[in-house]
C-alpha cells in the first residue's frame, strides 16, 4: 500500500491546486508576481559581473553604488507609507514595480560610475516601496480562512523563481553579454509591470454594483 505520509502530501497538494484553480484573483496575482520576480532574481547575480567585467568598476564605486541604493530605503519607506495612504497600496505598486523594472535597463545602456550610482538610489527608493505592498497586495487575493495554505504556495512559487531565475540569467550572460543579460532581466520586469497595469487598468473600469 501506499505510505499515508506520502499519501497525505500528495492529497495536501491536491486539496491546494483546487483550491487555487476557484480563486482566479489569487492565481491571477502570483502569475503576475512570478514573472516580476523573475527578473529580479534573474538580474541578481549579474549586476556584479557588470560592475566588475563589463564596465571595470573600482571596489569604491561598486560600494557607493551599494550604499548608495541600501541607504536610500530608508527614506524610501516613509515616502510611499505617505502615497499608499493617500492614493492606494495599487498604485504604489504600480509605480515602485515600474522604477524598479527600469534599474537593469538603464544600468546596461552605460558605462557611467555616477550614473549608475543613481540610477542604483532611485531603484532603491522604489524597492523600498515594492517591499512595503507586494505582500499587502498578495494578501488582498487571499480568502481569509485558507491564508496559511495560500500564502505559503505563493512563497514556494517565489522560492522557485529565486533558484531557477539566477541560473537562466548567467547563462544568457555567458553567452550574450552581462549588459544583454541585464537588459533581458529588466525586460522581464516591465512584462510583469504591465501584467499588472492591465489588471490595474480592468478594475478601474468594471462596473461598480450598488446595493
Amino acid at each position: 500500500g501506499q505510505p499515508a505520509g506520502r499519501y497525505n502530501f500528495f492529497q495536501n497538494y491536491k486539496n491546494s491546486f483546487q483550491l487555487i484553480k476557484t480563486k482566479s484573483p489569487f492565481s491571477g496575482f502570483i502569475l503576475k508576481r512570478f514573472v516580476f520576480l523573475a527578473g529580479v532574481s534573474m538580474a541578481a547575480p549579474l549586476f556584479p559581473l557588470y560592475f566588475v567585467r563589463t564596465i571595470q568598476a573600482p571596489d569604491s564605486w561598486i560600494a557607493a553604488i551599494a550604499t548608495a541604493q541600501t541607504f536610500v530605503m530608508i527614506f524610501g519607506y516613509f515616502f510611499w507609507t505617505r502615497i499608499s495612504q493617500k492614493r492606494g497600496s495599487s498604485t504604489v505598486l504600480l509605480w515602485t514595480t515600474l522604477g524598479v523594472a527600469l534599474y537593469p535597463i538603464l544600468a546596461s545602456q552605460t558605462n557611467s560610475f555616477l550614473l549608475i550610482a543613481i540610477f542604483a538610489g532611485a531603484a532603491g527608493i522604489f524597492q523600498a516601496g515594492l517591499d512595503l505592498v507586494f505582500f499587502d497586495e498578495l494578501l488582498r487575493t487571499v480568502p481569509p480562512e485558507h491564508s496559511a495554505t495560500y500564502v505559503s504556495l505563493a512563497q514556494g512559487i517565489q522560492y522557485l523563481s529565486s533558484f531557477i531565475s539566477p541560473l537562466i540569467g548567467t547563462a544568457l550572460s555567458a553567452s550574450l553579454g552581462t549588459g544583454t543579460a541585464l537588459l533581458i532581466a529588466g525586460g522581464i520586469r516591465l512584462v510583469g509591470f504591465l501584467l499588472f497595469f492591465s489588471s490595474f487598468l480592468r478594475k478601474k473600469h468594471e462596473p461598480r454594483h450598488i446595493g
